[in-house]
């Protein structure tokens, strides 16, 4: 049976440089605002092209990413319902059997005004690489605060996330797409898929005083059930453009990484973000997720169930 390696020992594998600030761009339309992706969650992403498409098995996505992964720079991945994590759609790549193979996770908003997508691979020769884009379409549009009336400005959002990992997987299992390795190759040399990673997503918006936080919790590996810890989504600013970028935490407290994000839409009806979260589990050692989430405002058509708990 596949297992998962860093559930038997330490992850092995951690990541390459930062990426300076990068602009992700889109196809999908004109008017499309590129907003400055926070380095530490580029990472190794210079560049991103997602377009949806039409059907739920279709849509295309082109990563430049700053790693081995394929010639020419910017690569177009390949379509895989199979690798699918509730809410976004899988796309992968590996030019051959010892080269990285790569996940990548996208969605767009309902309405089509934010979209984001996460990549990464899964490991080799003690190193991996991964980043995350978002992106809005037209101008920051604000919901309406009205100072005289309790709660205006005050929104939520909720939804489903999605992430890769370097929690490389054991090769063999029923989820494994990677390429086979010729017999007799040494283990030296073997790739390793990513784990993926599900979740659902919650976000309180004060567009009055300009704030956002929030939880990431239901956290699972999609490959092998294993339950994760919740995920603090630390009060951070909104700022003018309508971007924000905060820290995370552990519910002990203790943080784990970074988050940022864009919201889109008429009356900021989509919100659209990345996450990379560092040691977030105490068993492990150098583990890293790079996960993604888009969201439609609570009230709204299509919102999330536990929308039914909160104030429209």
């Amino acid at each position: 049976m596949r297992a998962i390696k860093s559930m038997a020992a330490a992850v092995a594998v951690a990541s390459c440089g930062a990426s300076p600030l990068v602009t992700a761009s889109s196809n999908s339309g004109g008017g499309t605002t590129t907003a400055a992706i926070p380095a530490d969650l580029a990472v190794n992403v210079n560049k991103i092209v997602y377009d949806p498409g039409t059907t739920p098995g279709g849509g295309t996505i082109q990563i430049e990413i700053a790693s081995l992964d394929t010639t020419p720079l910017t690569a177009t991945f390949t379509r895989d319902a199979s690798l699918d994590v509730t809410g976004y759609k899988a796309f992968r790549m590996q030019e051959d059997a010892l080269d990285r193979m790569f996940i990548a996770l996208a969605a767009e908003s309902a309405d089509g005004s934010v979209r984001a997508a996460t990549v990464g691979d899964g490991g080799q020769f003690n190193r991996y690489f991964a980043g995350g884009y978002y992106e809005r379409d037209g101008a920051f549009d604000a919901p309406p605060v009205n100072s005289a009336t309790p709660g205006s400005g005050q929104v939520s959002y909720a939804g489903s996330y999605a992430a890769v990992t370097n929690v490389g997987l054991a090769a063999g299992g029923p989820t494994d797409v990677t390429l086979p390795i010729p017999a007799g190759t040494d283990p030296s040399l073997t790739p390793s898929q990513p784990a993926r990673v599900a979740g659902d997503i919650f976000l309180n918006a004060n567009f009055a005083d300009s704030s956002v936080n929030g939880s990431i919790y239901n956290r699972v590996i999609v490959d092998s059930g294993f339950s994760l810890d919740d995920v603090i989504l630390v009060a951070a600013t909104i700022d003018g453009n309508g971007t924000f970028a905060g820290t995370t935490e552990n519910p002990a407290q203790v943080g784990t990484g970074t988050y940022g994000g864009i919201f889109g839409g008429t009356d900021a009806a989509a919100v659209a973000g990345v996450v990379h979260l560092e040691e977030f589990e105490s068993t492990w050692t150098n583990e890293q997720e790079h996960g993604v989430f888009v969201l439609t405002q609570c009230g709204l058509p299509g919102s999330a169930p536990i929308c039914a708990t909160v104030a429209p």
